[in-house]
């Protein structure tokens, strides 16, 4: 069987589409093309509590953690509020053909990276339903697999000047400019998630041993990490004199106006003052976010003579494969190791 590959334009997915007479058969261009036994549904509920069992089913059943549970609960809410904008979620009307379109007009507009988790959440919430008696189990094979090689990509980094550029540029006589300063901090110095700084409470901080607790969300264990002088002060001013009067023991919060003034930031949240920090510190660096910093934070490491295992173990990697990555950007080694172009002497 041949395959033809379609292309989107740089920086879109790619969609792997098995030729045209094979997979008509599952997107079914004419009614008549797909079986009935596999685009029927049993379920006829509303959209939200749809939703709602699936999400249950991912935390109670799959083991997910809450962070996987929301992301893929939002895609399949997408999913359906688009295939019934009445909000009734009417089984027998869905088809692979639903699945295919959804995945493909996602990828036409994503990246490779958000257009496959919208394909294994989709993918996930059909293997709900035919656990749950609803949908034939060849439905499953309708979502399209989204190419997405492990390294192929560079991860973006800042150098140390940029990163500086970027602390010095933050407005700490201000208490939100003392937040921020502490949440960028524990990215680029601690190589924390996003997540792990929405978690981080004032339990995980031993100011006595110099120590800090971070429960990964990832990984499901707790990891250890030394409290370094220039993040425990910038904690210190922000708790002292910046942080609203709350009762919220999660270190960072919301100071908006109303009532969620003192309640916990969110991870969007925390992505939402990096991209602020460095638009406001003039660096031209494109499209960054919270794991940039912690990318820069693992590049600085490896080019200072850390090893692997011991960057795998501060950033929570469980596997060493994921940390490999990094040798992709520095560049100096590299150089050492490259072997010289045949006929040319420079």
């Amino acid at each position: 069987m041949t395959a033809s590959r379609g292309r989107a334009r740089k920086g879109k997915a790619a969609v792997d589409i098995i030729e045209y007479d094979v997979f008509s058969l599952w997107i079914g261009e004419e009614e008549d093309i797909v079986p009935e036994s596999v685009s029927a549904f049993a379920i006829n509920a509303s959209c939200k509590e749809v939703v709602t069992g699936f999400g249950v089913y991912l935390v109670g059943t799959r083991g997910v953690r809450p962070g996987t549970q929301r992301v893929y609960s939002r895609h399949v809410r997408e999913f359906l509020e688009r295939r019934f904008p009445l909000g009734i979620v009417l089984g027998r009307e869905l088809s692979a053909r639903d699945l295919f379109l959804y995945v493909t007009e996602h990828a036409a507009r994503g990246r490779v990276v958000t257009t496959k988790l919208a394909a294994t959440a989709l993918r996930s919430f059909i293997r709900y339903l035919v656990i749950r008696g609803d949908c034939d189990p060849s439905l499953i094979d309708a979502v399209p697999c989204i190419p997405n090689w492990r390294l192929s990509r560079l991860p973006r980094v800042l150098s140390e000047q940029q990163a500086a550029t970027v602390m010095a540029n933050l407005n700490r006589a201000t208490p939100i400019g003392r937040r921020d300063y502490a949440i960028i901090l524990c990215l680029v110095r601690l190589g924390l998630r996003a997540g792990d700084v929405v978690r981080l409470s004032l339990d995980d901080v031993d100011w006595r041993s110099g120590i800090l607790r971070i429960q990964g969300e990832k990984s499901r264990r707790a990891r250890i990490l030394p409290l370094l002088q220039e993040v425990g002060s910038a904690l210190v001013a922000y708790v002292l004199k910046g942080r609203p009067t709350t009762n919220e023991r999660r270190i960072f919060v919301s100071h908006r106006r109303g009532p969620q003034k003192g309640m916990p930031m969110t991870g969007s949240a925390i992505w939402a003052v990096v991209r602020r920090a460095v638009r406001r510190s003039g660096i031209d660096v494109g499209r960054v976010g919270a794991h940039t910093l912690r990318h820069t934070f693992a590049s600085q490491m490896l080019h200072n003579g850390v090893d692997l295992k011991r960057i795998a173990d501060i950033l929570g990697h469980c596997s060493l494969d994921t940390t490999f990555v990094y040798t992709k950007v520095d560049l100096d080694r590299l150089a050492e190791v490259a072997q010289p172009w045949p006929g040319v002497t420079s």
